[in-house]
């Protein structure tokens, strides 16, 4: 009896192990938010800043490295949805004469962008701009840009 005991308890004790959840870490794919993995295509504006603070609260220099989500985005929440998230950005090229095709920029979202063009696109300060297409000051550009993990790893 006491051996058929033993036997009964270890066998729950088993169960309740296997069901803890793993110490392994996740897999960067099961880590990484949906919108992460997903690409989307639009288009790479400039704005200066103005000294002025942008949605998300903040006041930036032109400098720095931000960017502006349109309101599809960002949604009508205060703070906006998407705010300090980093997103990738890779330059596809210019239909207006802009370079730096290839280049990529990582930039954190600081604000919203009512008149962008679509809804994938993205406004930038100068500064990401500028690295973006190689020292542009004006034009545009079309990009891919992802999500970068919640953690800012792109």
């Amino acid at each position: 009896m006491f051996a058929k005991s033993v036997v009964v308890i270890l066998a729950a004790a088993a169960s309740v192990v296997s069901a803890l959840p793993s110490s392994e870490p996740p897999s960067r794919v099961e880590s990484a938010p949906r919108a992460k993995r997903t690409t989307h295509s639009g288009l790479a504006t400039v704005y200066d800043q103005f000294g002025q603070a942008g949605s998300c609260g903040q006041v930036h220099g032109d400098g720095e490295f931000i960017g502006a989500l349109t309101p599809t985005w960002q949604g009508p929440s205060w703070p906006p949805k998407y705010c300090g998230r980093k997103v990738f950005i890779t330059n596809t090229g210019s239909g207006d004469g802009v370079g730096g095709k290839g280049n990529s920029v990582t930039i954190t979202v600081a604000d919203t962008c009512p008149g962008c063009p679509s809804a994938d696109s993205i406004d930038l300060s100068r500064g990401a701009f500028s690295s973006l297409t190689n020292g542009a000051n004006t034009g545009n550009v079309n990009i891919d840009w992802h999500f970068c993990n919640t953690n800012g790893q792109c």
